[in-house]
């Protein structure tokens, strides 16, 4: 898998040498499945803490996408947390059958799927040939 970001924390990436933080600073918008792809689009939150001149949008392309794994979380308590990112990371493919996990690197080694955690437990994993991330000004 090949990316055009690094992910840092876990809570965030690193675009062009930028940290952007996805946990406090973005919510996820929607995902869209367009062929063999996959897009994740998350949108800057309106919170006080956000700084005015963070991106607007971030949208990861998953292109030629070969795996794909989606839980719901539990929205019964707080729904708001299922578009706010707990986790971004990597996780070998050999390990499927765990969901809630991740590895500590900030690319993917050659097996590995990408994972998304949200607040709620709601959970995407995905498998594909490259991640493109696009921002948005």
């Amino acid at each position: 898998m090949k990316t055009n970001f690094e992910i840092d924390d876990n809570v965030g990436v690193k675009y062009n040498g930028i940290h952007i933080d996805l946990h406090n600073n973005f919510e996820l918008k929607s995902s869209q499945l367009n062929g063999k792809n996959i897009s994740i689009e998350f949108v800057k939150r309106n919170d006080d803490w956000v700084h005015e001149k963070e991106f607007e949008k971030l949208t990861f392309i998953h292109k030629n996408v070969n795996y794909e794994f989606y839980e719901n979380g539990n929205n019964e308590e707080f729904p708001e947390d299922e578009n706010t990112l707990s986790v971004i990371g990597y996780f070998p493919k050999s390990m499927r059958n765990i969901n809630d996990g991740f590895m500590q690197r900030v690319k993917p080694e050659n097996e590995d799927d990408i994972i998304y955690i949200f607040q709620n437990d709601k959970t995407i994993r995905l498998s594909c040939e490259e991640i493109e991330l696009i921002v948005t000004e």
